[in-house]
Formats: structure tokens, C-alpha cells, sequence
């Protein structure tokens, strides 16, 4: 549609994180990885389009804006993905480090129980994401830093984060 020749460096730093990840998975791994990776919202559009409820509008959206729809949810998700990762690898304690201690305040369990630990989702020693990474990732992208942060999206206001690529 567009001649673009400018590399988009997010999505290029995401590639080679993937890639670097993909160096230590042994061939089960390796084969699910791939298999996921092929997963995209316009294939089963019928699904997309059930999940956005288009049945309910009055104006039904065209395939165009469905595909645009679909890369934006794909690119939202990769987005979210690869924020959970950073996540996750910022929780990792790293030995000789001497901030290894200092986490979110969202990730502290008040709770040392395995039951609390069930709760948030997490797998003992699981290399997957889970879903508090998910939730810290959502909290970290919508926490603005700066001095005049409260002042600088119109979604900020009624306490909406707005989560798109």
C-alpha cells in the first residue's frame, strides 16, 4: 500500500529478541514456538469478528478495516507479549547484582503459601510467561513518568489506558 523504508526498530529489536530465545529451545520447543508464531487474527476472521461482536454495529466494518483490526489486535498482542518477557526477565535475580532485590511493588506475595502462588497463575519453575507478567506489563505501559504525566494523554483523565501498537 505504502512504500516504507524505514525499518521499524521495535519490531527489529523484537525479531532478534525472538531469535536469541529461539537458540536455547530444543526441538519440542522450537516446533511449538513456530507454531505459534504462525497464529494471526485475520485467519479465522469469522472468530475476529464474533470476539468484536460486528454483529451488534450498526455500520458493518469492510474487510479492509477488518484487516487493519486484525494487524492492530496482532501488533497489540506482540506488543503485550514482548513487554511480559522484559517482565519476566527483569524478574530474574541476577547473582553479583546488587538491585536484583528491588521488584515491582505489584510483584511482592504478601502471601508465601503455594496456594497464593496457584492463584496468581504462576507454575513452579515455568520458562513461560504467566499472567501476572501480563498484568505488570499492562501496569507498566500505562504508568507514565514525568513530571507533568498526569497532563499528557486525554485517556489518562478518566483512568483509561490506551493499549494499542
Amino acid at each position: 500500500m505504502f512504500e516504507d523504508d524505514e525499518i521499524d526498530e521495535v519490531k527489529q529489536e523484537r525479531m532478534e529478541r525472538a531469535e536469541r530465545q529461539t537458540r536455547i529451545m530444543d526441538s519440542a520447543q522450537y516446533a511449538e514456538f513456530c507454531e505459534s508464531r504462525q497464529l494471526s487474527f485475520s485467519k479465522k476472521a469469522s472468530k475476529f469478528r464474533d470476539w468484536l461482536d460486528c454483529s451488534s454495529l450498526e455500520i458493518k466494518p469492510n474487510v479492509v478495516a477488518m484487516e487493519i483490526l486484525a494487524y492492530l489486535a496482532y501488533e497489540t498482542v506482540a506488543q503485550l507479549v514482548d513487554l511480559a518477557l522484559l517482565v519476566r526477565q527483569d524478574m530474574v535475580t541476577k547473582a553479583g547484582d546488587p538491585f536484583s532485590h528491588a521488584i515491582s511493588a505489584t510483584f511482592i506475595q504478601y502471601h508465601s503459601s503455594a496456594e497464593s502462588t496457584a492463584a496468581c497463575g504462576v507454575e513452579a519453575h515455568s520458562d513461560a510467561i504467566q499472567p501476572c507478567h501480563i498484568r505488570e506489563a499492562v501496569r507498566r505501559y500505562g504508568h507514565k513518568i514525568g513530571p507533568l504525566s498526569p497532563f499528557t494523554s486525554a485517556y489518562r483523565r478518566n483512568g483509561m489506558a490506551f493499549l494499542a501498537c
